[in-house]
C-alpha cells in the first residue's frame, strides 16, 4: 500500500460509521410518528381499577434491538472490510473489526438514550 492511498484506506475503513448519521434522522421521525402510536412508550399506564400496567414490548425496545442491528450490520460490513488490510496482518485486522464493534455499540447506546420515551 502507498502512502498516496493510507488516506482513501482509512476514510473507507471507516465509512460502515455513516450508518449512524444516516438512519437517526429517518428512524427519529418513524420512532416518534409510528412506533410510539404503534406500541407504546415505556410508560406505566393505570387501568381502570387503579392497577399499574406495564407495557412488556414498546418502542424502547425495539429501539435497543433495531440500533443493535445496526451495529451488527457495521460489524459484518467492518468484517467484509478489513481485506483492506494487508493479510500479514491479521492481529490489526481482529482490532480493526473488534474497534468498530465497540464504537458502533457505543454510539448505538448514545442513539438509543437520546431516543428514549420516559
Amino acid at each position: 500500500m502507498s502512502k498516496k492511498n493510507i488516506p482513501k484506506t482509512i476514510a473507507i475503513l471507516l465509512s460502515p460509521l455513516l450508518l449512524f448519521p444516516l438512519l437517526a434522522i429517518p428512524y427519529a421521525w418513524l420512532n416518534s410518528h409510528v412506533l410510539v402510536d404503534w406500541l407504546g412508550c415505556g410508560c406505566e399506564r393505570v387501568d381502570e381499577f387503579g392497577n399499574i400496567v406495564k407495557n412488556s414490548f414498546n418502542a424502547n425496545i425495539f429501539t435497543e434491538y433495531f440500533w443493535i442491528f445496526i451495529s451488527l450490520c457495521v460489524m459484518a460490513i467492518a468484517i467484509f472490510l478489513s481485506r483492506k488490510i494487508p493479510p500479514h496482518r491479521v492481529p490489526v485486522r481482529m482490532a480493526y473489526v473488534i474497534a468498530l464493534l465497540f464504537l458502533s455499540l457505543w454510539i448505538s447506546q448514545g442513539l438509543c438514550r437520546l431516543m428514549m420515551w420516559d
